[in-house]
């Protein structure tokens, strides 16, 4: 296992964290789709300038993508959306848990049949243990 690309999803996990906890503020104080719109609208602007001065691939790509694919921001959208509403009312650890649950899911689902070109790791019992400690752990983090 490569432990620097392990540190680094560490890190970007932890810097959604964060993001979580300020979008649950902003959506309680200037509103849920507000806070999402705000969030997202700074995202991209970030990776705009980022495509400018450091891109190296090509926009034009996206063409030879099927065209539901061109709407596969929407997902993220929708969880900043999510995480705006959810934060306040369960708190910012129970949310990003079931979060990552949901992620770790659908994760194992691409691994295990190699989907969008990626590599294919079945679905075994060590998997499956590692689902259900998610699952145990969502409880204890949400149960009052």
């Amino acid at each position: 296992m490569n432990w620097f690309f392990l540190l680094l999803s560490i890190i970007g996990g932890a810097g959604l964290a964060f993001q979580a906890g300020v979008n649950g503020e902003l959506g309680k104080r200037m509103g849920t789709i507000e806070a999402a719109f705000v969030a997202y609208s700074v995202g991209t602007l970030a990776l705009l300038l980022g495509t400018i001065f450091f891109g190296k691939g090509s926009l034009g790509a996206l063409f030879s993508f099927h065209t539901w694919k061109w709407f596969i921001g929407v997902l993220g959208a929708l969880y900043i959306f999510i995480m705006v509403v959810t934060i306040p009312r369960v708190g910012a650890a129970t949310a990003i848990i079931a979060a990552i649950l949901g992620q770790l899911v659908i994760g194992m689902i691409i691994d295990h049949f190699g989907l969008f070109g990626g590599k294919t790791l079945p679905i075994n019992f060590d998997r499956i243990a590692g689902v259900v400690l998610m699952v145990i752990s969502l409880f204890l983090f949400f149960k009052k």
